[in-house]
């Protein structure tokens, strides 16, 4: 009995040191030794004795469970190690990300040119586009884009805002011209859309735009631009968008061969190499805002911007082989650095990749090739409309 009693004793002193948080059996030890000199002397002796007393399995026991007790310690610690390293990242990445919303708050803030002196900046035909016009449509953009207006993207915001200002003034001048005529009610009916889509109240558009410092009368060009424009179109392209069964067959075909072979579902963003001075820039907020069908709708040259870039499924071996290269080193979700490719740049953005040996797709209808054709002939008419405007035009950049 005294023999495990001993045991025991001796187990508890040797396991102990695993919950050293708690209590410091070296500082014990000291401190006994410092208060009770002769006590603790003749204990310790008696200890040493009674252990040269028991077995080699007895001490082999022991030994083994100062082992565990060591080990668990051990786990203690790394684990306390995880948990801190883990809070150090966790806290690093909360502040990164307050300074991303930070940064982002100050690009998205509205924008004054000029100190509002009033500045020309092109003319279409006789009639003035001004620095007053332009701080509106910039406001308007970085507000329904969301897209910051900073050191990458300014120039090409500030292009591609003054471009719009210019075609807003051409559709506007061929609709009066072809006396197409947009209603009160009509524009009315858009803002109220508008309103609706982005859970606005009625009336409460108004108030959004004067805290963006965009001028209502500006959001009204705009609007009754777009309104004429579609307008024009329908009447100019009245009986050319009909889309015939040999057309639909073509598509039909086309598709069931692409079907069998390796697909990539691509996005572009193009600009021609004369107007890719910020091109690095934009790539580079690219890779950082994963919208890169807004920035494609605002930015891009090529006519599929009007779609967010998307190219659709593109089968191996259809696209030019630099431009292919570079998709084939893109994982889903990734975009690439620019690549010049003829007189312009691209930048592609991999969205999905389609194996035929595993993956499934199915042949759309005729009804869906029909309006996708006749969309995309109404689409090509549109831009053919828009560029013959731009050629008779005379247009006089300012600034």
């Amino acid at each position: 009995m005294k023999k495990i009693f001993v045991i025991a004793l001796l187990t508890f002193l040797c396991i102990r040191p695993a919950f050293a948080t708690d209590v410091n059996l070296q500082q014990l030890d000291s401190d006994s030794r410092t208060s009770r000199p002769s006590s603790n002397s003749i204990m310790f002796r008696r200890n040493a004795e009674q252990y040269r007393q028991l077995s080699d399995e007895e001490k082999q026991e022991i030994e083994r469970q100062r082992e565990v007790a060591r080990q668990q310690a051990e786990v203690y610690r790394k684990k306390q190690e995880e948990y801190m390293r883990r809070q150090a990242q966790i806290e690093a990445e909360r502040r990164a990300q307050e300074e991303m919303e930070r940064q982002r708050a100050e690009a998205l803030r509205p924008i004054t040119l000029y100190e509002n002196k009033l500045k020309i900046y092109a003319l279409v035909n006789g009639e003035l586009i001004t620095s007053s016009d332009m701080q509106s449509r910039i406001n308007a953009f970085i507000l329904t884009t969301g897209i910051p207006y900073n050191g990458k993207t300014k120039t090409m915001i500030t292009n591609k805002v003054l471009q719009s200002a210019i075609d807003e003034k051409l559709k506007i001048q061929a609709a009066k011209k072809s006396k197409i005529k947009v209603s009160a009610a009509e524009i009315k009916q858009a803002i109220r859309n508008f309103e609706t889509s982005n859970n606005l109240p009625e009336g409460g558009l108004q108030q959004i735009l004067s805290n963006a410092k965009v001028s209502m009368t500006a959001w009204i060009k705009q609007i009754e631009a777009d309104l004429a424009w579609k307008k024009y179109v329908v009447e100019k392209s009245y009986g050319r968008v009909n889309v015939g069964e040999s057309e639909i067959n073509r598509a039909l075909e086309e598709y069931k061969k692409d079907i069998k072979v390796q697909k990539f579902m691509v996005s572009e963003l193009v600009r021609h190499k004369n107007d890719a001075k910020d091109i690095n820039g934009l790539a580079a907020a690219l890779h950082q805002d994963p919208r890169f069908e807004l920035y494609a709708m605002q930015f891009s040259q090529s006519p599929t911007s009007a779609n967010g870039g998307r190219l659709g499924w593109v089968a191996k071996g259809r696209l030019p082989a630099p431009l292919e290269q570079a998709v084939l080193k893109l994982k889903p979700g990734q975009v690439s650095n620019p690549i010049l490719y003829g007189n312009n740049y691209y930048i592609l953005k991999l969205e999905q990749v389609y194996d035929p040996n595993s993956g499934k797709q199915t042949m759309p209808s005729r009804k869906e090739i029909q309006v996708f054709l006749q969309n995309k002939k109404m689409e090509e008419l549109s831009e053919k409309y828009m560029k013959d405007l731009r050629s008779r035009a005379l247009i006089e950049k300012k600034i």
